[in-house]
């Protein structure tokens, strides 16, 4: 599947040379991405209503899952009205790494931290930086090693009022680590990040 989103180096279909087609194009980390829906009468706890969407171990794998799933600005509350992903309402989207669940409680992120902006996006603006943090993620230019575990979009809209969090997820909590990350996702992020208060918490 061709693909015409430019994004950090590393993730592109062809090595640059989308003229001659060869073949698939394996990621360095294999992903899974998953959507976290609004809680409904049959939930018991915050698992209940995660769901696994795909997982990702090709670039084409990749830009195949990213085409068909909404972006944020499709489905999350915009001060109007909150859309249907089908026929559910959907709170975050995260995309972690193959075998490492998004939630506090899993092994890897026990003892890690996590970035985050929480701000009122303007929706393109949104849609923009998800793209790129994933970007950044899948082809490995936000991380170096192995620290990152995966990031988070999050619908955090109340009372009329709009508000949006982006996350990146990662396994320690070595302040050095964090802000090596923290520079690198600013560079991925480029103009859409310039209004982002990025804070630190540790898990």
């Amino acid at each position: 599947m061709a693909d015409t989103t430019e994004g950090p180096p590393g993730i592109g279909i062809n090595g640059g040379d989308d003229s001659k087609p060869t073949g698939t194009h394996p990621l360095e980390s294999e992903w899974v991405l998953w959507e976290h829906r609004a809680p409904d009468k049959n939930s018991k706890s915050y698992e209940d209503n995660m769901e696994k969407l795909c997982e990702m171990t090709t670039v084409e794998d990749f830009w195949n899952a990213w085409n068909n799933i909404p972006k944020p600005s499709q489905i999350f509350f915009d001060g109007k009205t909150k859309k249907k992903f089908a026929n559910r309402s959907v709170e975050s989207f995260s995309l972690f790494k193959k075998g490492i669940k998004p939630e506090w409680e899993d092994q890897a992120n026990r003892s890690g931290a996590e970035w985050f902006c929480r701000k009122n996006f303007p929706m393109q603006q949104l849609d923009e930086s998800w793209q790129n943090l994933a970007l950044g993620m899948v082809g490995e230019t936000i991380d170096h090693g192995d620290e990152i575990c995966g990031a988070r979009v999050v619908d955090k809209c109340a009372g009329g009022r709009c508000m949006y969090r982006l996350e990146l997820w990662f396994r320690k909590k070595d302040q050095g680590v964090a802000d090596e990350l923290l520079g690198r996702m600013q560079t991925c992020l480029g103009k859409s990040q310039t209004s982002c208060k990025w804070e630190f918490r540790p898990h």
